[in-house]
C-alpha cells in the first residue's frame, strides 16, 4: 500500500495545529516565531499510525493570508485534507479561499472538522453544520458535506471518531487508486524545506508525490540541472533505504550547496523533466471574480512550492472567459520552472491578494500552435490512461521528438517506452528506426499521399517536358520545403516518410532528384527536347578543343551559350550515361579522353615505377592546372596510389 499524506486547511486560529497535537501527540509548530505568535508560518509535519497498520503523514498548513504560498506548497502533495472550521467563528475569508484552492488543486477527499465545540452552544453547532454543508456543496464536495466531525482538541471529545473517519477515508482512497488503470509514475518531489546540518551538509525535504527511489540513487534538481547521489534518507525521523509515492521524506545530498537550491525546485531522475517558462493549461476562472478575464492579465502563478509572475494569454476562441468559465490559457512565466503534465496550479491577483482561478497543466512546453479542432486531443493529454495520454501528446503537434515528449509527461521512462511500443504495435503511431521521433498513423498516411501526389504532379506530359526538361522530379530539399509549408508538418516526419517511400520504392531517388516510380528511365538524353540536345553537342565539341586542356565549368557555360541550371542538368545526364567524367568540381572530360590518358599511364608504368606531376603533364599534354586534378582522379578510382610526392600503380 502507498503512503498517505493528510493535510489541514482552514482559517487562521481555527485550531489546526491543536487538532494535530490531539491526533498525534506531536507538536507541528516547529519555529520559535510560530510558538511566539501562536500560528503556523511554514509547513508543520507529524505522523500517526492506526491499529490496522495504516501509517500516514500529516501536514499542518498555515491558515493566514500572508503565507498562502506555503499553503499551496503543502496542498500539492496531499492525498486528503482535514478541513477545519471553528464553531465560534464559522466560515471566514481564508476558509473560502482554502477550499477554492483545494478544489483547483484537485484534492477530492475532504473531511470537514468542526473545532472548538466546547466554547459554543449546541444551537450554534447546528447552525454551523448547516452553513458548512451548504458551503461544501457549493464547491462540489457533496459527499464530504454528509459527515461533519465535531471535535474539541482541548477536551479530546470527538478525536476517536475523527480517527475512525480518517482510517475509513484512507481505505476508500486506496481502493480507488488500486482500481485506476494507470497512475503517474515519474519521480517528482517538490522541495519545501532546505536545511544544512553540521557533519551532514545539505538536507532537502518534501513529499514524494510520484515514483520511488533508494539511497544511493543519482537524482537531479530541476530546473537548475544539478545532479547528486542520495547519501541518506529519513521519513518521520526514521532512516529508510527506500522511498515510495506519498511519503514525507528528507534526503541528505552533501554534494549540493544550500544556496543553489530554491523552494519549489523538483527532485527527479536525471533528464526526466523539462525547464520551461511557458505552460499550456486548462484554466478555471473563479465565480467570485467581478469582471471577465482579460488577455495578458498579470498574475502570480503557483504550482508545487513555486510562485512566479506570469501573463495569461487566452487561447480558446480568443474571447474573454467570464467568472465561472473554463478556458485554455497559455501562461508566460517570468522565470523558468520544472513541472509536468497533470500538475495543478492556482493564480492569484498580486495586487488584490486573492485567488482568481487555477486548474491543470496540460503541457509544460507546448511547441505547437493552439488548434480549436484539437481540443479533444488536449483533453486526452490529461488522461490517466497511458496510451491515450502518450498518443495525444504525439498527436497535438510539434516535431514528434519522443525524448522531449517524455520529459513533459508524468510517466517514468519504462512506462513511456512500453507505451510507445504498444502504440506502434496497434498501428496508432509510426516512429523512425531509432524511436527518436513518432507521429500519428493518420498523419503518416496523409503525408505519404501528399508527397506521392506532389512528386507525381511535377512529372509533366511529354509536350510540357519538351518545354521544361527539369520538371521530371523534385530535389529532396525542395520537396521538404514544400512539405513543411503546405502540409504543415515538421522535417522529422518528412524524413520518416521519405525513408519509407524510398524503401518501398513508391518514390525513387534519381541522383538527388525525387521522382515517381516508373519514371526512372524517362530522364535519359533521348527524351530531351532539341534545345538540350544542342547543348550536349556543344559541350562535347568544347571538351575536344585544345586536346586535354578542357574549359572549366564557367568557360563551358559561357562558350556553350547555356544557363548554369541547364548546363548542370545536361552534364548530370551525360555523367549518368557514362559520356562525361567529372574529374574535379569544375573540370569535366569526355570518357574517351580519360581512357586515352589511362592508356598512356599504362604504357608509362611498363618501364617506370614512380609517376610525378611532370610525367602526367607530358602524358596528357596539359599544364599543372589539369595534371594535379587528373592525378587525384586516378588516385580516387584506385588506379594509382599516392606516396609522398609521387604515385605508383596500384597492385
Amino acid at each position: 500500500m502507498d503512503s498517505f499524506i493528510l493535510g489541514t486547511a482552514g482559517h487562521i486560529d481555527h485550531g489546526k495545529s491543536a487538532l494535530i497535537r490531539a491526533l498525534t501527540g506531536i507538536e507541528p509548530d516547529r519555529l520559535k516565531e510560530e510558538k511566539k505568535r501562536g500560528i503556523s508560518i511554514v509547513l508543520g509535519y507529524a505522523d500517526i499510525s492506526f491499529p490496522s497498520g495504516i501509517s500516514i503523514g500529516i501536514v499542518d498548513v498555515p491558515g493566514h493570508l500572508k503565507f498562502i504560498k506555503t499553503m499551496v506548497s503543502g496542498s500539492t502533495g496531499m492525498n486528503g485534507v482535514l478541513f477545519v472550521i471553528a464553531a465560534d467563528d464559522g466560515i471566514m475569508a481564508q476558509t473560502r479561499e482554502h477550499l477554492l484552492i483545494l478544489k483547483l488543486l484537485g484534492i477530492d477527499m475532504i473531511i470537514p472538522v468542526l473545532t472548538k465545540i466546547d466554547i459554543v452552544s449546541d444551537e450554534t453547532i447546528l447552525i454551523r453544520e448547516r452553513e458548512i454543508k451548504y458551503f461544501l456543496k457549493s464547491y462540489g464536495y457533496i459527499n464530504s458535506s454528509q459527515n461533519i466531525i465535531r471535535v474539541s482538541a482541548k477536551s479530546g471529545k470527538g478525536i476517536s471518531e475523527l480517527k475512525s473517519e480518517i482510517e475509513k477515508a484512507i481505505k476508500g482512497d486506496n481502493a480507488k487508486r488500486t482500481a485506476l488503470k494507470s497512475m503517474p509514475s515519474k519521480i517528482f518531489l517538490s522541495i519545501d524545506r532546505i536545511i544544512t546540518l553540521k557533519g551532514f551538509g545539505t538536507v532537502l525535504a518534501g513529499t514524494l508525490k510520484y515514483g520511488n527511489f533508494s539511497v544511493g540513487d543519482e537524482m537531479q534538481i530541476m530546473p537548475a540541472g544539478f545532479t547528486a547521489r542520495v547519501k541518506d534518507m529519513e521519513s518521520h525521523n526514521k532512516k529508510i533505504p527506500f522511498a515510495r509515492r506519498a511519503m514525507r521524506i528528507s534526503i541528505n545530498v552533501p554534494s549540493i550547496k544550500k544556496e543553489n537550491v530554491r523552494y519549489g525546485d523538483v527532485i527527479c531522475v536525471k533528464d526526466s523533466l523539462i525547464e520551461t517558462d511557458s505552460v499550456f493549461t486548462r484554466f478555471f476562472y473563479d465565480t467570485a471574480n467581478k469582471k471577465d478575464f482579460k488577455n495578458r492579465t498579470l498574475l502570480t502563478f503557483m504550482t508545487g512550492g513555486i510562485s512566479v509572475g506570469a501573463k495569461g494569454f487566452i487561447l480558446s476562441g480568443k474571447k474573454r472567459p467570464a467568472p465561472g468559465d473554463y478556458a485554455y490559457v497559455l501562461f508566460k512565466l517570468q522565470n523558468k520552472i520544472s513541472t509536468m503534465s497533470g500538475e495543478r496550479f492556482i493564480t492569484r491577483d498580486a495586487g488584490a491578494a486573492v485567488t482568481v482561478g487555477g486548474g491543470v497543466i496540460i503541457d509544460p512546453f507546448a511547441d505547437y500552435r493552439y488548434d480549436e479542432s484539437k481540443e479533444s486531443i488536449y483533453e486526452g493529454m490529461l488522461s490517466d490512461d497511458y496510451e491515450k495520454s502518450v498518443y495525444s501528446f504525439i498527436a497535438a503537434g510539434g516535431n514528434g521528438d519522443l525524448k522531449e515528449i517524455y520529459k513533459r509527461l508524468n510517466l517514468n521512462f519504462a512506462d513511456f517506452t512500453s507505451t510507445i511500443e504498444k502504440l506502434k504495435k496497434d498501428e496508432l503511431i509510426v516512429a523512425d528506426g531509432k524511436n527518436k521521433f513518432a507521429f500519428p498513423r493518420e498523419d503518416f498516411d496523409a503525408g505519404k499521399s501528399f508527397l506521392i501526389e506532389t512528386v507525381s504532379g511535377s512529372i509533366k506530359s511529354e509536350t510540357e517536358k519538351k518545354k521544361n526538361a527539369f520538371k521530371n522530379g523534385i530535389g529532396r530539399q525542395e520537396l521538404c520545403g514544400i512539405f513543411e509549408r503546405n502540409f504543415n508538418k515538421p522535417e522529422s516526419l518528412f524524413d520518416i516518410l521519405m525513408d519509407d517511400l524510398l524503401y518501398r520504392k513508391e518514390l525513387v531517388n534519381d541522383d538527388g532528384t525525387i521522382i515517381s516510380k516508373g519514371f526512372e528511365n524517362k530522364t535519359g538524353i533521348e527524351n530531351l527536347p532539341d534545345e538540350y540536345i544542342s547543348i550536349i553537342k556543344r559541350v562535347e565539341s568544347l571538351l575536344k578543343t585544345n586536346n586535354n586542356s578542357v574549359p572549366d565549368l564557367a568557360e563551358l557555360e559561357k562558350k556553350a551559350g547555356a544557363g548554369r541550371k541547364a548546363l548542370n542538368y545536361v552534364l548530370s545526364l551525360m555523367i549518368k550515361e557514362g559520356r562525361v567524367i567529372k574529374v574535379k568540381r569544375d573540370i569535366f572530360y569526355l570518357k574517351e579522353q580519360v581512357e586515352d590518358i589511362k592508356k598512356g599511364l599504362y604504357d608509362f608504368f611498363k618501364s617506370n615505377e614512380k609517376l610525378e606531376p611532370k610525367d602526367m603533364k607530358e602524358i596528357a599534354g596539359v599544364s599543372r592546372k589539369y595534371a594535379i586534378p587528373l592525378l587525384e582522379y586516378f588516385d580516387h578510382i584506385e588506379y594509382t596510389v599516392k606516396r609522398d610526392n609521387y604515385r605508383t600503380k596500384r597492385q
